[in-house]
């Protein structure tokens, strides 16, 4: 039994709860074919259950809640213990997410903003008894699964994937039948810059009435912010060579393609009737290993933005007739959230220097390493250097591992920050460092804006081309460590400059990167690209 679960769910098995739900009892009511729902409730360890499919006679005095199923589907051997668990704690209607295809490689995460597209759903008796005085038919399904999604009180999300569908997932799925799509493509969901920010677009194409999906490979630590704005996720392993879930695009009224890492997508969108808006967060690195798959010529109905002129121009390198707008990404006020506070301890004497960031060679961390070791010894004890990072190259991690062992009192190193250590690092830090020879818009620089922090970046970033120098912050040319000891020593000597600068960095942040600036230039896209469709 064990083993016919989906990789997906058997992970998700492995980490599940016993609830003791004996006490619930349950109807399933499946008026259809239920051949396989039928083989897989006789392993359930919820047994408190009878399957039915007529509803009135069944609805005898001791059903606490009706599992209302539309279509013949496979339930995990917890299914039921979870929905009994969710109807025990207070909820009216219980939905969950689930895998699709014969191996279940394809999984659904739906938000509280999809709950009307199950055809899968527990509902409790009372709301239940108020659908079925409402339909025009009290014993059709689907009548009763809408009306119970539209009437419900204190809905319920389970987050494990407690169903298999065999079939392959269809946009009906995940969309609702009415109302306008938004569906969104990464190549990755993982906490990098690129998808952290598209989850910003989320809120903002849901106010201007779209539904919004996901579709990404399989979680990389992203996809919970996706959920929790209010998008249904669908994941599929090797989403970027293989387009079985491309063709749910051409039944959506918007496409946001991200990155230029997904130009065999756009390549197949091109030309169709579906509005594409391509954009574009890409150093120059990643072009040599992508640019055979770049379109030479794009239809009307796809449209380029990217985050700032360092990623137009990567890609002007190789498509230079594109026309490119310019569509910076926003990101929340964290400094106005009540986030935990926690005291990251580092030395509160000294000052802090921060850079964040895989470790790769266009992110310069030997640069950052090498301008650090040129500091006079006394300068570089007067001060604090962190970086957090997860080792992607071997030499950038050699340079940053030689230097905490030859420096280990003042210079320090994280694998990783969870999104609230993030954020109390934004606050404590006295200045972030961008070391990157190539890098379109580091996120980690904005975070800091956001609190009001300065930074010193390389010419070579996106960042450098809205700093005022010396204003709200600092770059130094030609990669060179040498220019960017001079900036750290002066930094070093001069805390309290860097501390006045918080108004002027504040509003970098407000003007360029705030969710109100970032709402905007959005919306005028997407209106613009929609307008003759």
């Amino acid at each position: 039994m064990y083993s016919s679960y989906s990789p997906l769910q058997q992970s998700q098995l492995a980490a599940q709860g016993y609830y003791d739900t004996q006490s619930t009892y349950l109807l399933v009511y499946a008026p259809g074919r239920n051949t396989a729902l039928r083989a897989t409730l006789a392993d359930q360890l919820h047994r408190k259950f009878r399957l039915a499919d007529t509803l009135g006679s069944a609805l005898t005095e001791g059903v606490d809640g009706v599992l209302l199923v539309s279509e013949d589907v496979e339930c995990m051997s917890t299914a039921l213990m979870c929905f009994a668990k969710a109807l025990q704690d207070g909820a009216d209607y219980a939905v969950c997410n689930a895998v699709f295809g014969f191996g279940g490689a394809t999984a659904l995460y739906q938000s509280r903003a999809h709950l009307a597209q199950n055809r899968c759903a527990l509902v409790s008796r009372p709301l239940l008894e108020r659908c079925r005085a409402a339909a025009k038919d009290p014993e059709n399904v689907t009548e009763l699964l809408a009306l119970a999604a539209q009437f419900c009180a204190h809905p319920a999300r389970i987050p494990q994937a407690l169903l298999h569908y065999e079939r392959d997932i269809c946009a009906e799925d995940a969309f609702s039948a009415t109302g306008k799509r938004a569906f969104l493509m990464s190549h990755v969901l993982d906490m990098t810059g690129a998808p952290i920010v598209l989850v910003s677009a989320v809120p903002v194409l849901r106010s201007m009435g779209y539904e919004v999906v996901v579709l990404g490979p399989s979680d990389g630590g992203a996809l919970q912010l996706f959920v929790d704005a209010g998008a249904a996720v669908i994941t599929r392993p090797g989403i970027r060579a293989t387009p079985n879930l491309w063709g749910l695009a051409l039944c959506t009224d918007l496409v946001l393609v991200n990155t230029v890492v997904m130009a065999r997508t756009v390549r197949a969108l091109s030309g169709t009737a579906v509005p594409v808006l391509w954009w574009l967060h890409d150093a120059f690195a990643g072009y040599p290993h992508i640019a055979h798959q770049i379109p030479t010529k794009l239809a009307e109905n796809v449209r380029l933005y990217s985050v700032g002129h360092h990623a137009a121009n990567a890609m002007h390198a190789v498509r230079p007739d594109f026309q490119i707008g310019q569509l910076i990404y926003g990101l929340p006020d964290y400094a106005a959230e009540d986030f935990p506070r926690c005291d990251l301890g580092y030395p509160a004497d000294k000052p802090l220097f921060a850079t964040v960031g895989s470790f790769e060679r266009r992110k310069g961390h030997d640069i950052f390493c090498a301008a650090i070791r040129l500091l006079p010894e006394e300068v570089r004890n007067k001060a604090t250097f962190l970086f957090v990072g997860m080792a992607a190259d071997k030499e950038m991690m050699d340079a940053v591992r030689s230097l905490t062992t030859d420096c280990p009192e003042n210079v320090f190193y994280c694998k990783r920050l969870s999104r609230d250590e993030i954020k109390n690092l934004m606050e404590q830090c006295t200045c972030l460092v961008c070391a990157s020879r190539d890098d379109p818009m580091p996120t980690f620089v904005t975070e800091g804006l956001i609190f009001g922090k300065p930074s010193i970046v390389s010419e070579h970033t996106g960042t450098a081309g809205v700093i005022t120098e010396g204003v709200d912050g600092f770059t130094y040319p030609d990669d060179d460590p040498q220019k960017l000891a001079a900036l750290l020593e002066w930094a070093i000597f001069h805390p309290e400059k860097l501390a006045a600068m918080k108004a002027a960095c504040r509003k970098l942040y407000e003007t360029h990167y705030s969710k109100q600036s970032f709402e905007q230039t959005l919306t005028a896209a997407v209106k613009d690209l929609t307008a003759n469709h």
